[in-house]
């Protein structure tokens, strides 16, 4: 019995190649922009803002979420 286990580079590479071409400038920009995100330490303005977003999930007040806030200022979320 043969297991192909794929790692998560080439779960990504799989995906990369299924995007089209006139997408790629649009998916470099995103993946460097993410490399930069990785590699940067948290600030104490980052956990202040970390810890505010788990006081609201947390409480029983009511929160927007993302997606309906695109949807109300009429932005498509998948052209972002």
């Amino acid at each position: 019995m043969v297991v192909n286990i794929m790692t998560l580079k080439e779960r990504a590479y799989k995906i990369i190649d299924k995007i089209p071409e006139d997408k790629m400038a649009k998916v470099i920009a995103i993946l460097e922009n993410l490399k930069e995100l990785i590699e940067e330490e948290l600030d104490e303005f980052d956990i202040q803002l970390i810890e505010e977003a788990k006081q609201v999930l947390a409480s029983e007040n009511e929160y927007v979420p993302f997606e309906e806030v695109l949807k109300e200022a009429g932005i498509n979320g998948e052209e972002l």
